[in-house]
């Protein structure tokens, strides 16, 4: 008999103190006692069915988070023509956190562990899986330092690329562009699939390009890549890209791990920023204008080399424009921009 009562006294202990949430929940993060320690309870409020939209948030989490709560919705929520798990948080405490959040898939027994960003205080923290996540397991939050936060808010550190550097500007970078771009576009289409990894690494390297890869393994959404044969990659290398005062961006590379050929190429264009304070007021007033601007010449560029762009219908209410093509060769090439901030991105694949 006592043994039988260890086992229901076990198992009842599990209930009450997991931190599990099912996917399609509305739900509330609440810490016990800030000031003595981070232990939190998570309460499961209600239902959601729906696929999230980031623009209609303000519907879905109708209130703000107290200073000892964080509000979240773990549902299925799209990107581009992909639809997949996705989790939004907001923080109500007034310091940042990093948390240890698990992961259990459909066709996997336990959980794994998932990477994660940091949340701030009132921003809207997004996570974003390009397959289905059934259940989510949070289990333990940390503060991050506050001498760490206070140094990083007080001390304005100027990035000085654009003064080392000033050549690298927009016509400089626009010609650079045409070269490398050209570049991987040749290689895809004249080596049945055994584009090195090496071809690339040289290219950055003859450029004194810097490399600010992650170091771990990202993914990209199959509305971007679909990835149909299913490779396998390795962790995916980026490079920074300067166009002075305007653009910041990269160029990247996806691999697969064993073979190291590349399948996709990706650039990206966003806001150079001087300082951790911003962009310089400077150019705040041009950059909706330099940023369709180089859309356009994106477009242009793209279309000499793989013909004119597919006739598609643009997403309604995705915030972004959106251009495709599909070369007679196979090379298909994505590009985007959104539309309510500044930020480009271009992918260029060959199945």
């Amino acid at each position: 008999m006592k043994k039988l009562l260890t086992i229901v006294f076990l198992f009842t202990s599990i209930s009450i103190f997991g931190q599990k949430v099912d996917l399609g929940t509305v739900f509330t993060i609440e810490f016990n006692n800030l000031k003595k320690n981070m232990d939190f309870k998570l309460e499961k409020m209600n239902g959601y069915d729906g696929i999230l939209d980031i623009s209609e948030m303000d519907s879905i989490i109708k209130s703000n988070p107290k200073e000892n709560q964080i509000i979240g919705v773990f549902a299925n929520g799209k990107f581009g023509k992909s639809t997949n798990s996705m989790l939004v948080l907001i923080s109500g405490l007034n310091d940042n956190l990093d948390y240890d959040l698990r992961i259990k898939t459909p066709n996997k027994r336990r959980f794994q562990k998932t990477s994660t960003v940091t949340l701030f205080k009132g921003v809207k923290s997004i996570e974003y899986w390009p397959y289905q996540i059934e259940e989510i397991d949070f289990k333990e939050f940390k503060t991050i330092p506050k001498e760490n936060f206070q140094t990083f808010q007080i001390e304005t550190k100027i990035d000085s690329t654009c003064i080392k550097n000033a050549h690298k500007n927009i016509e400089f970078g626009e010609q650079e562009f045409k070269t490398h771009l050209k570049l991987a576009i040749s290689e895809f289409n004249n080596n049945n699939g055994n584009f090195k990894l090496d071809k690339m690494t040289e290219y950055e390297n003859s450029m004194n390009s810097e490399d600010v890869s992650l170091g771990h393994f990202w993914s990209l959404g199959k509305g971007i890549y679909p990835n149909e044969k299913e490779f396998k990659f390795g962790n995916p290398i980026s490079y920074r890209r300067n166009e002075c005062p305007y653009f910041e961006g990269k160029s990247s590379y996806f691999y697969t791990k064993e073979s190291k050929n590349i399948k996709v190429v990706s650039f990206n264009w966003e806001t150079f920023k001087e300082s951790n304070f911003g962009a310089n007021p400077k150019i705040e007033k041009d950059l909706n204008e330099k940023f369709n601007s180089k859309y356009d010449f994106i477009v242009t560029v793209v279309s000499e080399l793989l013909g004119k762009p597919l006739d598609i219908e643009q997403e309604k209410d995705s915030g972004r424009i959106d251009t495709k093509w599909k070369s007679l060769n196979g090379i298909k090439a994505y590009l985007f921009k959104f539309k309510t901030y500044n930020e480009i991105r271009l992918y260029i694949y060959k199945e």
